[in-house]
């Protein structure tokens, strides 16, 4: 199977498991923000956001053995492919082993961090918190067995069986919120159904894939782990940035800001509709990241190039569509849903939408530098980063609350988007950056322009909303940004190329039926 077609083949169950999952966790959270409200709903939040910061402990193994999986699957290398799983396994029980004790760790420290939940005990605080921990230690000890499976190009294997799993969990928590309305019950659901999930996803893969079984008639040597650990180097600074920067900002609202967990509350409401969107686009670029990977084994550097521009084009078409859609349509949907009181202020959301749209058009960028590896290269700048993310929204939190943590997070990112292509893109792909940052600067001047018309053109419609002046909305947001970028870039390169290759892809799949 093509690396197109095992794209479109993980991008198609993807989007499905995505809509199950995106149905179902509306009506979940509805459901939990009736029943317990939004204090319940911050603490949710916020120790999610917590046990996201403790994931610094995997170090980047994970995306280090990723990539060390790709050039012996693409060769059908199966005694190295062997002695990897062996390793990757080892290495995340120790983490697994790491993350449950500095969460043990915090537990004394709690009351310091969760503020403005004043009718939850410390005793309750502490209870949930290790749930939380136990959820989150117990996903390492089959994450390896992906490792193989996303390797292959097969990513769709792990979505139609989190699809499954996800809904069944769902499911039962939303029933036992109704019948118990107790935050407790419906933790210890989850971590029940989290449980026996493992268990049969476990059996599920060693018997889809029988070499998850076998086991290497000798580990990996010293000089095999060598180039792993090189990478791991490089990629401890980037997970360090990656957590600073994206698991940080609720600890900082919940403790500095003294809005405390209510505020964390509203915002995961935003969060959520944004990271359920996302989560498609995600499924999107996450299914071509296996095929960068296997490129850049066994492709030419101007293949890499060219496959590279065009799926960062559609990369910020995507990304563009979506920022001006959340920014037009988010707020008055939330006032729909669960009342104009849940809404956070314009500036904030206003930042927390670029901060969006800078992070979704380096994904492509990011995707190609994971496929080549050599994370050395630009760790320094991932560690700038963190810290101006870090010290910019600690003291921005100080003096402007809820906005200066936002401009903390915006700074930071732009940091990272502006001068990582400058160290790497000739790295990549063998040419200066500056082609680069060209299309970077058009593309958001370009989506601001089209931001602008659509929010002025469905003003009045959502100036005094309802369903109908919703929905309405909705069909000229749908419709228009996408007519402004199809009008400037008909005639582009990357916009040609991309219908090409539908075409390409739409004839061969003639052709085999």
């Amino acid at each position: 199977m093509s690396r197109t077609e095992n794209a479109v083949k993980n991008t198609t169950y993807g989007i499905i498991s995505k809509i199950v999952s995106l149905v179902l966790g509306f009506a979940s959270r509805t459901v939990f923000i009736y029943i317990l409200g939004n204090q319940y709903l911050g603490v949710n939040g916020l120790y999610t956001e917590i046990l996201s910061m403790l994931s610094f402990a995997e170090l980047g193994f994970g995306t280090a053995l990723i990539f060390a999986m790709y050039k012996p699957v693409a060769e059908d290398d199966k005694i190295k492919i062997l002695k990897l799983l062996d390793f990757y396994k080892k290495v995340y029980r120790i983490i697994a082993l790491i993350i449950t004790v500095i969460g043990l760790v915090l537990l004394p420290f709690l009351q310091y961090i969760v503020k403005g939940a004043d009718q939850l005990s410390l005793f309750d605080l502490r209870l949930y918190f290790l749930i939380f921990l136990f959820n989150s230690v117990v996903g390492y000890f089959v994450s390896y067995k992906f490792s193989y499976v996303n390797a292959l190009q097969k990513n769709y294997v792990e979505t139609n069986i989190n699809m499954v799993l996800n809904v069944i969990t769902i499911v039962a928590q939303i029933a036992v919120l109704i019948l118990f309305r107790n935050f407790l019950a419906y933790l210890i659901t989850q971590s029940i159904m989290l449980l026996i999930s493992r268990f049969i996803l476990v059996s599920f893969l060693n018997k889809k894939f029988p070499i998850l079984k076998e086991k290497p008639e000798t580990p990996l040597t010293k000089d095999e782990r060598k180039p792993i650990y090189r990478e791991v180097r490089g990629l401890v600074v980037h997970q360090f940035s990656s957590v600073a920067v994206h698991s940080t900002d609720n600890i900082i609202i919940s403790s500095l800001t003294g809005l405390g967990v209510a505020a964390v509350g509203l915002i995961s409401n935003y969060n959520l509709i944004i990271n359920s969107v996302l989560g498609f686009i995600t499924i999107i670029f996450t299914s071509v990241t296996s095929g960068f990977g296997n490129l850049a084994a066994s492709g030419t550097i101007d293949e890499f190039r060219n496959v590279f521009k065009v799926a960062n084009f559609i990369n910020f078409w995507i990304y563009g569509f979506c920022a001006i859609a959340f920014f037009v349509l988010i707020p008055p949907f939330i006032t729909l849903w669960i009342g104009k009181d849940n809404l956070i202020d314009t500036i904030s959301f206003l930042l927390i939408i670029i901060n969006c749209y800078l992070q979704g058009q380096s994904t492509i960028y990011n995707n190609a530098r994971i496929a080549k590896g050599n994370f050395n290269k630009d760790k320094w700048l991932a560690l700038i980063q963190a810290l101006v993310n870090l010290v910019v929204s600690i003291i921005g939190a100080k003096f402007l609350g809820l906005v200066g943590v936002y401009i903390g997070t915006i700074v930071s990112r732009l940091v990272y988007v502006v001068f990582r292509p400058y160290s790497t893109y000739k790295f990549l792909f063998g040419k200066s950056s500056s082609e680069y940052y060209a299309k970077l600067i058009l593309y958001f001047i370009i989506v601001c322009v089209a931001g602008v018309i659509t929010y002025l053109a469905t003003y009045y419609l959502l100036s005094n909303v309802n369903v109908l002046r919703f929905l309405l909305s909705a069909f000229i947001v749908a419709i228009l940004p996408n007519i402004i970028f199809a009008l400037i870039f008909f005639k582009s390169k990357e916009f040609k190329e991309f219908l090409n290759r539908v075409k390409n892809f739409i004839k061969g799949k003639r052709k085999n039926d």
